[in-house]
């Protein structure tokens, strides 16, 4: 999108007319602040205010209010006689209706209120006839008042994301218009009155609901942009000639089957974007898109490129992934400035000898094809940086490869290689090299040696040891050794003192038992992945990591959690499922980082009082994903099953048989007068009382089954145990 004025002036750096508080974590508006008249631009965007002062109407001179990204719900009516208010920023909050009293800011010029809960807008809203920038993307709008139109000035305006039908009338009536969002709406069809828009150089319709084109929709000859993404959209009209000044054109996720020749004629065309249609073939005179930079036409059903792509001399970027080519067949001696191929997932069998003549290309991607053998030319491709050849037929690489001095990233996973040849050192700037999914049962020495590297991956082969050498790896950030047949952790590991992620999980390969305490060696670590193992505890050396941010110890056979896991202060993410845990310390109370804990799958018999205490299973800003949760999810809908199940003449028998007295619910007259569901509910809350306090719910459930049992409600306690049994059959 176009950059306005307005923009610059939010970006402005704090000057003697400025107050700016961004980010200060503020609760209340400084109201003193508001003394100083000759304030013009104040900024208290990104803090935690939930209301502002009526006093901000005592800044006579204020131009310019950004309070984005707080807890707003309202705005005071004071705010609207800031006469002179050019820019306001209310984006962000949680505002749920604009006052009339908005259009009373006569000198607007810039709106922003992104992302809160409009469901409408004043009627009169039209009367802000000095707008020209207006974003009220992410709301839930379904219509526009009609004096929308009269919004003559506007230039800018982003309705993206709301629940618009119909692309009405009155946005034809802003002929000014330069930019025009209204993607990610259901509007099904557009107005003739739509070529009203003379201006128009930006047109984003993505993700809507769109069957056909009108002809008026070409008479916006002054076009750049077109975005129609995301539409049900099954042909594109000849009409779309017109359009002569379009230099972006975004036609992915429709049902196209075809192109119309006459797109040639959109000259000035840098970007075509035609993924995931239903195209057969391209459009003969694709040549003639004599400026044509990048075509995407990837997720189709192309069975050949045609040769007039050989005339996009231009062309920087093809994309072709996801079709039913066998062969390239493209002369490119001429696509000098070509820098990017993607010719993933075709049923390519050779590789693609016509791209030797490309001496631009930095990036190739020949995944998921089958191919099985790579020629010895392959080294004659100068500024190769990106090669990806994972997921073909390949049973080894000839050693020529290792000529590509430029290339950074190689993917040779998922083939069927055995060995690699000597001589890798060559690869002279190489950063990342996938090796993952292969057969390979040992590494030439020199791979150690490779001084770029900072990712490796090893995953899935039959390494049975890794050598010492590994130490000569000085620049390796990631390291990935799952499903191998280690007999055990290499120790040699914990010497890669750069290292900040370590894979050794195990699902396929052998099991580890235990962990090397040297690991305290890995300082900068910040992902640690030791899952689906038979590892019975943590050594204390993890607790000395203290960057790790991600825990990943699931599927092993942990009996406890150590209270030395809170050394761990910058933990985010923790995964203990599958494990056979039945408590947890309570030190994890004082782990203020942490975000998500997973605990699936463990005997869990209670949480720690210090955990559980404040109706939170873990401090503020965790969230709990865990077996607990879903058990009390689970025995809260059993409460209510059983409360809407049990008849008027039932209720004093059940309260009885679960000793709850009923003379406990019947003194308030408030209680007597409710309906025997709610009584029951009432009398299922008092009865869980009974039990201590760190009961879990799972047990409170069984205690249910059975109470029910016991008071003679057979068919009632079926089918509460029938709701406890299929809930954690789809694991809520």
């Amino acid at each position: 999108m176009l950059k306005t004025k307005m923009e610059d002036l939010f970006q402005s750096q704090m000057s003697q007319n400025s107050l700016i508080l961004e980010s200060k974590g503020l609760k209340n508006f400084p109201v003193e602040l508001l003394q100083n008249n000759n304030v013009r631009y104040i900024s208290v965007a990104k803090n935690d205010l939930r209301s502002l002062p009526e006093e901000i109407c005592n800044v006579s001179n204020l131009e310019i209010l950004a309070v984005q990204g707080n807890r707003l719900t309202t705005l005071p009516a004071a705010l609207w006689t800031s006469g002179n208010l050019k820019a306001l920023n209310i984006s962000d909050n949680q505002i749920d209706k604009l006052s009339e009293g908005v259009c009373n800011l006569t000198e607007i010029v810039q709106f922003h209120a992104n992302n809160n809960n409009f469901d409408s807008l004043p009627n009169s809203f039209g009367s802000l006839t000095t707008l020209e920038v207006l974003s009220l993307n992410d709301n839930r709008l379904p219509i526009l008042p009609e004096s929308f139109g009269n919004l003559i000035n506007m230039k800018t305006l982003n309705l993206e994301r709301n629940r618009l039908r119909i692309f009405q009338r009155a946005v034809c009536q802003l002929e000014n218009l330069i930019q025009l969002n209204m993607s990610g709406n259901k509007v099904v069809t557009l107005p003739q009155q739509i070529s009203n828009l003379t201006k128009l150089k930006e047109l984003s319709l993505s993700e809507n609901q769109l069957t056909s084109l009108p002809p008026q929709l070409f008479k916006l000859v002054s076009l750049e942009v077109l975005d129609l993404s995301g539409n049900l959209l099954t042909a594109m009209p000849d009409e779309v000639e017109n359009l002569v000044n379009l230099k972006v054109l975004k036609l992915c996720g429709n049902k196209l089957k075809v192109l119309p020749e006459k797109i040639s004629s959109c000259s000035k065309l840098l970007h075509l974007h035609v993924n995931h249609n239903l195209l057969t073939k391209l459009p003969r005179s694709i040549g003639s898109l004599a400026c044509l930079e990048e075509l995407h036409v990837s997720g189709n059903q192309i069975e050949t490129l045609p040769k007039g792509i050989r005339s996009l001399t231009k062309l920087s970027v093809l994309k072709c992934a996801g079709n039913l080519l066998v062969q390239f067949l493209v002369d490119v001696n001429h696509l000098c400035g070509l820098t990017h191929v993607d010719l993933s997932g075709n049923h390519i069998h050779d590789f693609p000898n016509e791209l030797f003549s490309v001496q631009s290309l930095q990036r190739l991607d020949l995944s998921k094809n089958l191919i099985s053998k790579l020629p010895m030319e392959v080294s004659k491709m100068p500024s190769l940086k990106h090669l990806d050849l994972s997921e073909n037929r390949l049973s080894d690489l000839p050693k020529c490869l290792y000529n590509l001095d430029t290339l950074s990233h190689l993917n040779v996973s998922g083939n069927a290689l055995q060995m690699l040849p000597g001589g890798i050192t060559s690869l002279g700037s190489i950063q990342e090299l996938l090796l993952h999914n292969n057969q390979l049962k040992d590494l030439p020495s020199d791979l150690y040696f490779l001084k770029t590297l900072r990712v490796l991956n090893l995953s899935e082969n039959n390494l049975g040891s890794i050598s010492s050498h590994i130490r000569g790896l000085k620049e390796l950030r990631e390291l990935n050794l799952s499903s191998n047949q280690l007999a055990s952790f290499p120790v040699v590991v914990c010497d890669l003192r750069t290292l900040r992620k370590l894979f050794i999980s195990n699902k396929k390969g052998k099991k580890l038992t235990q962990l090397p305490e040297m690991l305290d060696r890995l300082r900068l670590l910040r992902e640690l992945d030791f899952s689906d193992n038979e590892v019975t505890y943590i050594p204390e050396a993890v607790y000395d990591l203290k960057h790790l941010t991600k825990l990943t110890v699931s599927n092993n056979m942990l009996t406890s959690l150590p209270e030395g896991i809170a050394a761990l202060q910058n933990l985010q993410h923790i995964d203990l499922q599958g494990n056979l845990l039945q408590r947890l310390p309570s030190s994890l109370a004082q782990m203020k980082s942490l975000k998500m804990i997973k605990l699936e799958g463990n005997p869990l018999v209670q949480l720690p009082k210090e955990i559980y205490d404040g109706q939170q299973a873990l401090p503020v800003g965790c969230f709990l994903s865990c077996e607990l949760t879903r058990d009390e999810h689970i025995l809260r809908k059993m409460f209510r099953f059983v409360a809407n199940n049990v008849p008027e003449e039932d209720f004093s028998h059940l309260c009885e048989r679960f000793r709850v007295p009923p003379e406990a619910l019947m003194l308030d007259p408030v209680v007597q007068s409710l309906a025997v569901s709610e009584r029951t509910m009432m009398a299922l809350e008092l009865w869980r009382k009974v039990y201590p306090r760190d009961t879990s719910p799972a047990t409170i459930a069984d205690q249910l089954v059975r109470g029910l049992v016991l008071a003679g409600f057979h068919s009632l306690s079926a089918q509460a145990q029938a709701i406890k049994i299929y809930a954690k059959a789809i694991r809520l």
